[in-house]
Parts: C-alpha cells; sequence; structure tokens
C-alpha cells in the first residue's frame, strides 16, 4: 500500500468500479451525507418541537419551530450546494441526531435488561442508526472529504489506480484505501485510525506472521 494514496475515500460498501465512473466518490458521498443533514433535521426540528411544547408559552412555541425549521433548511441546502459556512453546521445537526439517537439505545437496553425483550428489535435499529450518524459525522473530519467539499477546482474523483492495487475498506473506521493486496502485511495500518488493515486473530488463525 502506498502511504501517499491512503487518504482516498468511498463509501463502504460501494461497489469499487462505480466509484471510477462519471459519478465520483465524493460525489456519491456528499449526496448521501445531504440526505442524511435532510433527515436528522427532521429529527432535531421534531426534538425542538417536544421542548418547545413543555418549555415555552404557546404564543412561542410556533414562532420557535418556524424558525428552527427555516434554519434546518437554510443548513440543508448550504450543505447541498457545498457552501463553505454550512460544512460543520450540516456535521452539527447528524451529530445532535445522533446523540439523540445513543441516548435512544441507551434507553432501550436498560428496557430490556428490566425483561421487556420486545425491545431488541428498537435497540437493534436505533443502534444501526447510531452507527451510521457517528460514520457521517466522522467523514467530515476526513481530510479528503473536507477538500472535495471546499475545492472549486475538482471533486476529488481522482482514484487512479494503479497495477495490481484494488479498494478495499478499513475494518475499524471504514476508510477505502488503494491497497495492493499480495503486499498487504500484518504491520500494515489505516493511515486514518492508525489500526490494523489485517486482524490479528484472523492473521493468527491463518498463519501470517508479523514481519517486526
Amino acid at each position: 500500500m502506498q502511504p501517499d494514496r491512503g487518504s482516498d475515500l468511498v463509501v463502504a460498501g460501494m461497489n469499487p468500479a462505480k466509484s471510477m465512473g462519471a459519478s465520483s466518490a465524493f460525489a456519491r458521498i456528499h449526496r448521501g451525507t445531504t440526505f442524511i443533514v435532510f433527515i436528522d433535521g427532521l429529527i432535531v426540528l421534531w426534538i425542538g418541537f417536544a421542548f418547545a411544547s413543555n418549555l415555552l408559552p404557546e404564543s412561542l412555541q410556533a414562532i420557535s419551530i418556524s424558525l428552527l425549521a427555516i434554519l434546518n433548511l437554510i443548513i440543508w441546502n448550504g450543505y447541498k450546494n457545498r457552501a463553505r459556512w454550512a460544512y460543520w453546521p450540516g456535521a452539527i445537526l447528524i451529530s445532535l441526531a445522533c446523540v439523540f439517537f445513543a441516548f435512544n439505545v441507551l434507553i432501550s437496553i436498560i428496557d430490556i435488561l428490566l425483561g421487556n425483550m420486545s425491545s431488541i428489535l428498537l435497540t437493534f435499529l436505533i443502534g444501526w442508526a447510531t452507527f451510521g450518524s457517528a460514520r457521517r459525522v466522522l467523514f467530515h473530519f476526513n481530510p479528503s472529504y473536507s477538500s472535495a467539499y471546499y475545492s472549486t477546482q475538482n471533486d476529488g474523483s481522482n482514484f487512479d489506480l494503479e497495477q495490481g492495487e484494488m479498494l478495499a475498506a478499513c475494518p475499524t473506521c471504514l476508510a477505502v484505501l488503494a491497497i495492493r493486496p499480495n503486499m498487504l502485511s500484518v504491520n500494515d495500518k489505516c493511515p486514518h485510525c492508525q489500526s490494523p488493515l489485517i486482524d490479528p486473530e484472523l492473521a493468527q488463525k491463518y498463519g501470517i506472521d508479523s514481519e517486526e
């Protein structure tokens, strides 16, 4: 694996061949994240409505919710159009929804421990939503994503693979890297999260020795 190519990133699970086409990897990630910003904005709006209903007088409830809805739409539209100011506000919207999901996961786990086994499915679904939102937030700390978002010259679609290379996802942070499978060793680490690209237990199981 070449270290200077390690910051290339595409959506985990995407068919690598599709990321090479006219629609770039960044465009796919940004399109999906924009949709998440919109959905999580609705969730934040619902949370705001719940707080306003309990804390504000009726005369102010409609005004506060309307302002929050307008703010969410402005952030979503700015993020969709890659406005520089909307980058972190969009990430904050996703983060707020992620915290909400995580809180509900905790409540559901407590409910299961108290004997309500019907909460298992809900816990799984909300847990998956938490994981997905957290992953989208982490995208914003990835230098490839941020540079492509802010760039007006390119869209981060430079995924020209060299002979013998393929795209593979880091098993820990899900960033997709250009690797050479026949040169990958137990000592190779993800340049983003510094986690092993080959699980040590898996390597031991198949007798792959460290080169240290």
